[in-house]
């Protein structure tokens, strides 16, 4: 083993006594396969990138011989009351510490390799199933994510009762793991407000033709005006996105995620480390740094943005840069973390309000740093904080629409059918009759023999108009949302009249570049088209309808998918969506149609081009539940996104899986792989917060006196 160990990793893994070695009869291995670069060397930056060889009596390899011997006595049925632990890795396995970063803290992975099915595996969790399978005579197919071809969420699932919480995964970065939320009583108030009822009680989508208010005077001045706010953060949404610079995502009063000066870590030297803290934007200012060239002469000044956050739990503000701070979706906390919550020990909880904001995550300079003990609690306040408000919704700047109802034409005046001829009274009745109703039709001087000479037209019916509450925005659970907005809907384009509907056009089909590709690799070459991608809304409007017993909120828009940029779209051109670079107007109207729109697309992701997918002069009408949240453009070159995806390169189906809540951010995969669920309607954002910090203080208290109640204790709950 190297000198410099392997930093990061717990030590804390040991052989259990008196264990049941397991021998492995056969072996798919190669040494071949190992990594060649396993000596350490310092490049010019400080920096080293090497596979590290580690012992198969090390802490690590132990947690992986424990953990897979235990899955394996389970799957097979081993009976004895003694562990079963790995003797060896299969022949031709080896464990390598990937030491990756800078040389005095770099970071670590582990890695078994050796299959020449998969040259590595990544965890335990990754390995359980092909060590399953090596120990039979290999007549089953494997279960494993690599041959199998499966997401490693499904195999994890379907492997479930061969895990014990004993065998904890890798320190490489779990595909999504989800909150677990202590119980909650809620109390329902004896008589619900107004606010409260406005919700969704079923799924509405439809396509209809597009509802244009009128167009009014240039004369008339607009009583209902655009906010400030509005315009610049939609115009901040829609620029293109410049090289080097970061987009302007963030809006005030939103929830994201803030980067750590230096990770929170434990003190055991463990895999946990808390490196991002939930905060809510409360101002955003634009920088301007003087920055050198290598000549170090003085460049171009760069522009970058810095938020002024507060941290949840601890009421502390800090000013930080945009490459920071990412979206709340953008990030899930790893389930180690989540489960040191659940197993610590009720008397380490302190959930007064002094020890609470006495707790500094990020220190000033020669301060001390924060322990990862002190740490958890109020970390695990701040993530029932930012669950409970991530549950909320609400409209925001409300106006009255004025729409034109359709009138029925004007029926003529009937003509008496001709009597029979052989009554010469009833001929002569028939003719009064009817030049009786032709001189009600005529203006003076008009004759009845010869007809009306100059005809009065009949005076049009009265307009009519119905009154429709619209709004310009809304807060969806952390996200900032309004009216022009492109937004995620969870609806996949596979699940979108994947052949095509009435008004609405069939995917497109892959582009040039990528019917090549598919056609080299011999796959399925529809698979390679927008039919594999999400679904994208353009709101144009935000409105309230009446439902059974209570009013329902609706959005209205053209729908997108994303095409191939190389791809020919046969039902262009339109003229019902501005191109991209089109100027806003100056007019400050709330905007309610397409053709209004005064903001053009914001920058599709590399590769890719917007195409509405709804026939012309069409729109679709949808509910809130089908909302994902909202678009980021360029969000995988977030340099707090980039290395979460370089980890699943090369980018198999498997671990695309891995991301999909990443990609999903992009459009990349449908809406439903990271959403915002939000149920629970609040009259403000002010009031989102201060009961999402309420409702979490008392979840937690209620979860410990739960706890303490269990052994036999009471818990004292300080006011």
């Amino acid at each position: 083993m190297s000198s410099h160990g392997h930093r990061g990793h717990s030590n804390k893994h040991a052989l259990p006594d008196n264990p049941v070695y397991i021998d492995f009869t056969r072996s798919d291995g190669d040494s071949a396969l190992w990594p060649p670069n396993t000596t350490r060397e310092i490049d010019h930056e400080g920096c080293v990138n090497f596979m590290q060889p580690v012992g198969l009596d090390e802490p690590l390899s132990i947690k992986w011989r424990v953990g897979v011997g235990d899955a394996i006595s389970v799957a097979l049925k081993l009976s004895g009351d003694r562990p079963y632990v790995l003797r060896d890795f299969p022949p031709g396995y080896r464990m390598f510490d990937h030491n990756k970063g800078k040389a005095a803290a770099p970071r670590h992975d582990v890695y078994l390799f050796g299959s020449d099915t998969k040259a590595r595996f990544r965890s335990v969790p990754e390995f359980i199933p092909h060590a399953v399978w090596l120990m039979g005579d290999g007549s089953d197919i494997c279960n494993c994510k690599y041959c199998s071809k499966k997401p490693q969420r499904e195999v994890t699932s379907s492997i479930g009762n061969l895990l014990r919480l004993s065998s904890s995964p890798s320190p490489s970065r779990p595909p999504r793991p989800k909150t677990e939320k202590p119980e909650r009583r809620r109390e329902r108030p004896t008589r619900p407000s107004a606010a409260d009822r406005l919700a969704n009680v079923k799924t509405y989508a439809a396509v209809q033709k597009t509802v244009n208010l009128p167009k009014p005077s240039s004369h008339i001045q607009p009583n209902t005006v655009m906010l400030i706010e509005r315009n610049n953060q939609l115009r901040d949404a829609c620029r293109p996105i410049i090289s080097g610079s970061i987009p302007h995502w963030l809006r005030d009063g939103e929830l994201v995620w803030c980067m750590l000066d230096n990770p929170i870590t434990r003190a055991d030297g463990g895999d946990d480390s808390i490196r991002l803290w939930p905060a809510i934007i409360d101002e955003r200012k634009l920088r301007i740094e003087q920055t050198m060239n290598n000549f170090n002469e003085e460049s171009l000044p760069r522009q970058y943005t810095t938020y002024k956050v507060q941290f949840l739990a601890v009421e502390r503000s800090y000013e930080l840069p945009d490459s920071k701070i990412i979206p709340h979706q953008a990030y899930f906390v790893p389930d180690s973390i989540l489960r040191e919550m659940v197993s610590r020990s009720v008397d380490e909880w302190d959930l007064r309000r002094e020890k609470l904001t006495a707790f500094d995550p990020c220190p000033p300079p020669g301060a001390p740093e924060p322990t990862f003990s002190d740490a958890l609690t109020p970390f695990a306040l701040a993530l029932q904080i930012a669950s409970g408000l991530c549950g909320y919704w609400c409209l925001s700047d409300e106006w009255e629409a004025k729409l034109p109802l359709p009138q029925p034409m004007p029926l003529p005046a009937p003509v008496r059918p001709a009597p029979p001829a052989s009554s010469l009274s009833s001929a002569i009745e028939f003719a009064g009759a009817n030049n009786f109703a032709g001189a009600n039709n005529a203006n003076v001087g008009g004759s009845i023999s010869s007809g009306p000479r100059n005809p009065t037209p009949l005076p049009p019916p009265p307009t009519k108009t119905a009154t429709q509450t619209r709004f310009q925005g809304m807060w969806w659970g952390s996200e900032r949302i309004w009216v022009d907005d492109l937004v995620r809907l969870k609806i996949p384009r596979s699940c979108l009249a994947p052949k095509g509907a009435l008004n609405i056009f069939a995917p497109s089909g892959p582009g040039k570049k990528s019917l090549l590709l598919a056609q080299s690799r011999g796959t399925d070459v529809e698979q390679y088209g927008a039919i594999s991608r999400g679904v994208f809304m353009r709101i144009e409007n935000i409105f309230l309808v009446d439902g059974v017993g209570k009013r329902e909120c609706r959005v209205s828009g053209m729908l997108y998918e994303l095409a191939d940029w190389d791809w020919d779209d046969p039902n262009l051109p339109r003229t019902d969506s501005l191109p991209n670079g089109a100027k806003p107007p100056q007019s400050h109207a709330p905007s309610s149609s397409s053709d209004s729109s005064p903001y053009p697309l914001p920058p599709a992701p590399t590769g890719f081009k917007f195409r509405p997918i709804l026939a012309p002069g069409h729109e679709s009408v949808l509910c809130l539940s089908l909302l994902s949240g909202r678009y980021y453009p360029g969000i995988l070159t977030h340099p707090l996104v980039r290395p979460v995806l370089n980890d699943v390169i090369p980018l198999d189906q498997a671990s695309m899986m891995d991301a999909a809540h990443l990609w999903a951010l992009e459009g990349l995969f449908g809406g439903y792989k990271n959403a915002v669920d939000p149920v629970g309607y609040k009259v403000n954002r002010e009031r989102m917060v201060g009961d999402a910090g309420r409702e979490a203080m008392a979840a937690l208290v209620e979860h410990l006196r739960g706890r303490r109640e269990e052994v036999g204790g009471e818990m004292d709950v300080d006011g």
